[in-house]
């Protein structure tokens, strides 16, 4: 890559069939139901399911309608769409139907919505057993036992509050409190997310869902299990110069140099997701050097120090990158002060990709 116009996100299609692999042998007596809401992380809906049908996933996860009756069109019945927010109208209802879509029913409201329009479609029950979110109490299953509609409940499921952190003693609390649960349904059972995957073959059951795991995310921090990050970026240097001991960077001048150093300005900001709480905290790389980003983020722009970048190889148009090979996306979003999905979806969102 020797010169960018324009920032470039790259989507590498190999590295995602890798993370899929890795994941079905570690749960490979389970079904693997991919999670690509939040436009699969960020990697492009459309683009990471096709890949993983071709590659035999057949179980897709959304949070939002639109994103499943888009993937019904371009699918048509080759797989199982399961739509997290469930059935809030009589108007969603008849969505599901005409698409084919597994509900999952997360409260008394929506069953009782479900039970009135849609009575004969499959679902899912979703219980809460700790993380307070969605799904119902389990005070109230005296209230949906005896229902027959619950012949079309294709499994239950809960969502782990704490599988990230490896809190093995609430993870069991959860998984015990499903296991219970499901002695009046007798159904297969869902609870393990990508950290929950990780944390043994008891947490499986008969369907994983992984999110961040398939686009490169390790499941537990500074731990590595083969996964490989799916997104990178490059952005273009657009202005060389130098700075003398004393002068400022950016805005309201939050950068102050303690000597004489030579900046560049990259073409990339907030407005192309790159959180403003990276400012001066945050590097880039130039060859596999790091560049320490100096000042504020701006909307459409960075500053970095490149001091020490080989001044033969620094021209208009080279390639930083943002995200790559030399930064993780867990390494970026410790220094952005927050988790690996906003990282993944914001600079993602909105952007056009070029898939490898």
């Amino acid at each position: 890559m020797k010169k960018l116009d324009n920032k470039q996100i790259y989507i590498n299609r190999q590295y995602l069939i890798n993370n899929y692999d890795i994941l079905k042998k570690k749960a490979e007596n389970s079904k693997i139901m991919s999670v690509i809401k939040g436009d699969a992380y960020g990697h492009g809906i459309q683009q990471c399911s096709d890949v993983l049908e071709k590659n035999g996933c057949n179980h897709f996860y959304v949070a939002r309608l639109d994103d499943a009756i888009s993937l019904r069109k371009k699918h048509q019945k080759k797989i199982n769409i399961y739509l997290l927010s469930g059935t809030i109208s009589k108007e969603i209802c008849g969505y599901i139907k005409r698409y084919e879509i597994t509900p999952i029913i997360n409260n008394l409201k929506q069953l009782e919505i479900f039970n009135r329009f849609i009575p004969h479609t499959k679902f899912v029950l979703h219980f809460d057993t700790g993380m307070n979110r969605l799904g119902f109490k389990i005070e109230e299953i005296n209230q949906i036992k005896e229902l027959s509609i619950l012949k079309n409940v294709q499994f239950l499921m809960t969502h782990l509050s704490s599988a990230d952190e490896q809190n093995i003693k609430e993870c069991r609390f959860q998984l015990n409190q499903l296991k219970r649960i499901n002695k009046l349904f007798n159904k297969p059972l869902s609870i393990a997310n990508s950290s929950g995957i990780f944390l043994g073959k008891s947490f499986h059951l008969n369907y994983v869902r992984p999110g961040k795991s398939l686009y490169g995310i390790n499941p537990f921090l500074k731990k590595s299990f083969g996964l490989k990050g799916v997104m990178s970026i490059y952005a273009p240097i657009l202005q060389i110069t130098s700075i003398k001991k004393g002068q400022t960077v950016g805005y309201s001048k939050t950068f102050k140099a303690k000597k004489n150093i030579k900046v560049a300005t990259v073409d990339f900001g907030y407005s192309d997701g790159y959180l403003r709480s990276g400012s001066n905290r945050t590097k880039v790389f130039i060859d596999g050097i790091i560049c320490n980003v100096l000042g504020r983020v701006s909307m459409d722009l960075i500053t970095i120090d490149v001091s020490n970048v080989d001044e033969n190889s620094l021209y208009l148009g080279k390639p930083v990158e943002i995200l790559g090979e030399n930064q993780s996306c867990e390494d970026l979003a410790l220094e952005l002060g927050t988790n690996e999905h906003e990282v993944l979806i914001s600079l993602g969102k909105n952007s056009k990709k070029v898939y490898i």
